[in-house]
């Protein structure tokens, strides 16, 4: 088919999930008339919606019906390579004057990258299910300020604290006293985020963080309806969890080979939070000892540190067809700051922000070139992780990589889906 020359280009990525309304009325029908979808696109009611599963050019026309009138639409262009997002993970807590988090959005427009929120939602004690959210208008200010850096948020995360130990708070050990009451009230919490998502032009809400209680495959048949909720509420906003790497080993290993249902299949990307040890080394400034390649190599195994990170997560979304995002990878700007990654203790070696910077250029060259991979945000901009010093101007490392990165691959850090 020849497309019209008004035919108009979707934008189209493999594997990024697509909804496109066609008319703002709710009875219309929509049929091909001309041309092909995209593999992976269907008609939905009043939208076009799924995932294309190859790259390639695609030319189609549709007619929209709304009781007797009927309209010609045409569409063409080309399915591109999967999208990738580069993002700096900032905090919003209750008590954090927002001057702070301005010089952190100051900071991180000066790379050029997005950002990732994390907003704080807190609970009395670790069984409670009434949460306590930041307030909106801190959230509010949040994205005002963020709006007037040129600072685009791509992810919104969820995080459930302790008014005693904040986000320190172990959320592996969150067990609520009733079941029933949390997935009520935390549907409650996700309903309000996923407003602010499609308010505010964020592409992603992560569902939950590190709760492998809550995520465990018994519990699938709750997750339905709650995410069929958000999902007719804001059929825009894209749906993911940050998994920790022991929920990605069930998933792996039980639960997807045997094809138990699990909430990760309900999701548009599978989310990790990437704290995985990559060496034993602590390095050593004055003669480095720790290269990109070994760290690269990692990544998949290699060294019998761990396991191959990179290789179960392509075999996990291999099995959901959805990408991953890595919702969380850094470490302490520490020499043994690597070396300790998955230590119960933190490091305490000298601090050295170029091992920090090793990492990061390990990030770009492994997870970011894999198949699956949509993007990664980097944890964290305030100590102990230290991406950034807000107080003054010379940039670490680390930041120069990213903004390297950034500068030499726009596309990164899109202002824009």
């Amino acid at each position: 088919m020849t497309p019209t020359a008004s035919a108009e280009d979707l934008d189209l990525h493999v594997w990024d999930s697509v909804y496109r309304p066609q008319s703002r009325f709710d009875e219309v029908t929509l049929q091909v008339v001309g041309g092909v979808l995209p593999a992976g696109l269907a008609i939905s009611g009043s939208a076009l919606v799924g995932r294309p599963t190859a790259t390639g050019p695609y030319a189609f026309d549709i007619e929209v019906g709304h009781r007797k009138e009927r309209r010609r639409r045409s569409f063409a262009g080309t399915v591109g390579e999967i999208k990738r997002d580069l993002s700096v993970s900032l905090s919003l807590d209750a008590t954090t004057p927002l001057t702070v988090t301005a010089r952190e959005l100051d900071r991180i427009a000066r790379l050029g990258a997005n950002a990732a929120l994390v907003v704080l939602c807190y609970i009395s004690d670790p069984t409670s299910t009434t949460f306590r959210r930041v307030s909106d208008e801190r959230i509010e200010a949040v994205f005002a300020l963020a709006k007037s850096r040129g600072v685009r948020i791509t992810l919104v995360k969820p995080h459930i604290a302790t008014e005693k130990d904040g986000d320190g708070f172990y959320r592996a050990n969150y067990v609520p006293s009733s079941l029933d009451d949390f997935f009520v009230n935390w549907g409650a919490q996700l309903t309000h985020f996923a407003q602010l998502c499609a308010d505010n032009d964020v592409e992603y809400l992560s569902v939950t963080c590190e709760q492998p209680y809550q995520t465990a495959a018994e519990h699938y048949a709750r997750w339905v309806p709650m995410l069929a909720q958000l999902r007719a509420a804001q059929p825009g906003v894209k749906l993911t969890a940050a998994f920790t790497t022991l929920e990605l080993f069930l998933l792996y290993t039980y639960w997807l080979p045997q094809k138990t249902p699990h909430m990760a299949q309900l999701l548009d990307v599978f989310g990790i939070n990437s704290w995985i040890r990559l060496t034993d080394k602590i390095y050593t400034p004055e003669a480095p000892n720790i290269t990109v390649d070994e760290l690269v190599a990692g990544w998949r195994g290699a060294g019998g540190l761990t396991d191959d990170h990179l290789g179960k997560l392509e075999t996990v979304c291999d099995q959901l067809q959805i990408p991953f995002l890595i919702t969380e990878v850094g470490m302490q700007p520490r020499v043994d700051g690597l070396a300790l990654q998955e230590g119960s203790s933190p490091p305490t070696g000298d601090p050295d922000h170029e091992v920090q910077a090793l990492l990061y250029s390990s990030v770009l060259r492994a997870p970011l070139q894999s198949r699956w991979c949509t993007g990664a945000s980097i944890w964290h901009m305030r100590a102990p992780f230290a991406f950034g010093d807000v107080y003054h101007d010379t940039l670490f490392p680390g930041e120069r990589v990213l903004m390297d990165a950034i500068t030499q691959s726009p596309a990164l850090a899109s202002k824009t889906f």
